[in-house]
């Protein structure tokens, strides 16, 4: 078993070995044909918009080999272009600068203020006449818009390049109506500002009880930790039980396992002893006070002990064949419910074939054994894949994503 593990993790060793030096000399033929061979020295500009490229290059001249870093602008527009492009952001600021508010006249919401146009082709620098009023995003300043109103100037300086122009438009930024939600929100903020403004100086700061005529009730906003914990604790004692049940059933099919692997040594001695001359309880006796010297010295064995359990109750008066019964009934072992079955019919009507049979389900349980055996190590070498795939993964990661960073597009 230990050998056809072995032989399976070098196998997988052999073939991420093989992957990688495939992979890696894809990666290096298609380098030095990029960097080497294809290149004759022209670098195609982006286009207008999509940024810079910064080459690494190697340079010979004069029998000398130096490395330099080459800047290549992207493509820049016509002086036509341009101005086209200006009068298309100015179309798109008139669309869009608004936001949600109906009208420049009534300005209650944020406005829409980008800092680029056209793709990111016009950048557009945002100035005011007044300020605290609208931030350079568009946000407005609610508590320091007065109740009737302010004009305010807008100025977009667009930009490109050395080219630039100036765009300017005037708005009206108004308080929230107080028939909104948020309109009422806003005057109780303005109020508690004022509150708080005019009583820094005392120890205590009281809300307001009432703001437009609007009657106000305040409370703390409460803490669900209690509630948390209650949850935490019921998710906790659901786990809890969820994890003993599965750890039950694990102990039962360790058990079980562990009678199946004591099942070939018990029916071999039973064999044995049986096919010398002995009785089925002659031999039981046999096996289990062998057992219980073994035990002594702390050799315990799940399927002895049923042995054991069977051999104290025909002690304690049971008859041979209500013991084996009662072995097959509670036993969670098809096997030890076949062999109570053997043995039954052989105390019954005295069956000829018992040997035989012995032998036969002896040849088999060992058999099974050996099976078991080889399972269990195919199963410890598919639980290597897991932490093996990972590895593959992390290296295929180191050779690929460096490659990936320096071809240019």
């Amino acid at each position: 078993m230990q050998n056809k593990t072995e032989i399976i993790g070098k196998k997988q060793i052999i073939e991420i070995v093989a992957v990688c030096i495939v992979m890696g000399l894809g990666l290096l033929g298609y380098d030095y044909w990029d960097t080497q061979v294809n290149f004759d020295g022209t670098i195609k500009r982006r286009e207008a918009g999509a940024g810079d490229i910064k080459e690494e290059l190697e340079l010979d001249f004069l029998d000398q080999n130096s490395e330099i870093t080459v800047d290549v602008s992207e493509k820049s527009l016509s002086d036509s272009e341009v101005e086209k492009y200006f009068k298309q952001a100015i179309e798109e600021i008139d669309n869009s600068y608004l936001g949600n508010n109906p009208s420049a006249n009534e300005v209650m919401y944020d406005l829409n203020l980008k800092s680029k146009y056209c793709n990111g082709l016009i950048t557009a620098y945002w100035k005011f006449d007044k300020y605290g009023y609208i931030s350079t995003e568009g946000r407005l300043n609610e508590t320091e818009i007065p109740d009737d109103g302010e004009v305010i100037n807008l100025i977009a300086e667009l930009s490109y390049g050395d080219e630039s122009q100036l765009y300017s438009l005037s708005v009206v930024v108004c308080p929230l109506s107080t028939d909104t939600l948020e309109g009422k929100l806003t005057s109780i903020k303005k109020e508690i500002d004022r509150i708080d403004s005019d009583t820094r100086a005392s120890d205590e700061f009281v809300l307001p009880k009432e703001v437009n005529k609007i009657s106000l009730n305040w409370k703390r906003k409460m803490n669900y930790r209690g509630l948390q914990v209650i949850i935490l604790g019921i998710v906790t004692a659901v786990g809890i039980s969820l994890g003993m049940k599965k750890d039950e059933k694990q102990k039962e099919k360790d058990l079980i396992a562990a009678k199946e692997k004591d099942y070939p040594m018990i029916v071999s001695e039973l064999s044995i002893l049986m096919c010398a001359g002995m009785s089925f309880r002659k031999a039981l006796e046999k096996i289990v006070t062998k057992y219980m010297q073994k035990k002594k010295a702390g050799f315990e064995k799940p399927g002895y002990e049923d042995m054991l359990c069977t051999y104290r109750k025909m002690l304690d008066g049971m008859g041979e064949i209500a013991a084996l019964e009662d072995l097959g009934q509670k036993s969670e072992s098809k096997e030890y419910r076949k062999l109570a079955m053997l043995l039954v019919q052989n105390l019954r009507k005295g069956s000829k074939d018992l040997i035989d049979s012995l032998e036969k389900e002896e040849n088999y349980a060992f058999e099974m054994r050996k099976q078991r055996a080889i399972r269990a190590g195919e199963e410890a070498s598919t639980k290597l894949l897991i932490p093996m795939a990972g590895m593959l993964f992390i290296v295929i990661l180191i050779l690929i994503v460096p490659a990936i960073l320096q071809i240019k597009i």
